[in-house]
């Protein structure tokens, strides 16, 4: 099996991949870290909005997918709210309709709902766990499981080559959205990113229909050293897929935090959160 190196660069993804972690925190080890570009669209005729580098973690029970850049921005806001209590002398918050922007202050943290993907899914033989951050008056750590969904998927003829693979096409009906994907017997293992499984391959490239959301292979390597997959599971409250969705579209657009001189400072992000949903059903 041939891999395909990349150099990608993350601020803060080396301090999260090696931070000293509790042993129960360690739920597996990377055998592949494939990296995906995801790109999101309002409609087909338009470019894209969002263009964002996810990562999957492959081990041998386990698999994570998740947005490290996001990851290490929510992981530097929680680390300036949950500082020393006894330095933070008085509080002040900004509601979004305050209009506060703390975005030239040295020091800000900032976390906006429509940056980067702030869910952790994570693939164990049960099935699906989906660890979520909301924020604003929903704001909460959640987590649905989601028993293995049926994937219905259906082999095609078709061949395409996706960075330097040779793949094969297959198609689906999931959760009221037509995918395409393109899965490379070269990599034999049935992972793919988000909630895509189940091909004998790894799947390198997949789009829904209206063209509105795309997963990419960019690269992928098999580390040298070991690197740990990491997910707190304590720190999110358990809910039911439902129930999540209602909240999520209940959710702020984020926050901005500054610290200085005893003084935290947090404004909402103004303006209300319109989520573009994979899953219509």
């Amino acid at each position: 099996m041939k891999l395909l190196l990349i150099a990608i660069s993350f601020c803060c993804f080396n301090s999260l991949a090696y931070a000293q972690k509790p042993d129960k925190d360690i739920l597996d080890h990377v055998r592949i870290r494939a990296y995906y570009l995801l790109a999101k669209k309002t409609s087909p005729s338009t470019p894209a909005y969002r263009r964002d580098t996810m990562v999957l973690d492959i081990g041998k029970q386990v698999s994570k997918f998740y947005d490290p850049a996001r990851l290490g921005r929510d992981s530097a806001m929680s680390q300036l709210m949950n500082g020393k209590r006894e330095d933070i002398k008085s509080l002040q918050v900004f509601k979004g309709d305050k209009g506060k922007d703390l975005s030239n202050l040295p020091g800000m943290r900032s976390s906006n709902a429509m940056e980067g993907e702030s869910y952790q899914i994570l693939k164990e033989k049960q099935g699906i766990t989906v660890f979520d951050y909301l924020s604003g008056a929903a704001g909460a750590k959640l987590q649905y499981e989601d028993p293995f969904p049926k994937l219905n998927w259906e082999l095609v003829e078709g061949t395409d080559t996706v960075a330097t693979y040779a793949c094969q096409k297959a198609l689906l009906k999931f959760r009221g959205r037509n995918y395409t994907a393109w899965f490379s017997p070269d990599i034999p293992v049935n992972e793919g990113p988000w909630k895509f499984s189940g091909l004998p391959g790894l799947i390198l490239k997949i789009e829904d229909a209206d063209q509105l959301f795309s997963f990419t292979l960019i690269g992928m390597i098999q580390p040298k050293s070991v690197l740990p997959i990491i997910l707190s599971k304590a720190d999110f409250l358990k809910c039911s897929r439902e129930d999540f969705t209602q909240r999520r579209k209940k959710q702020g657009m984020g926050m901005q935090l500054h610290f200085a001189d005893g003084v935290l400072s947090i404004a909402e992000l103004p303006g209300k959160y319109d989520p573009l949903l994979m899953e219509l059903e």
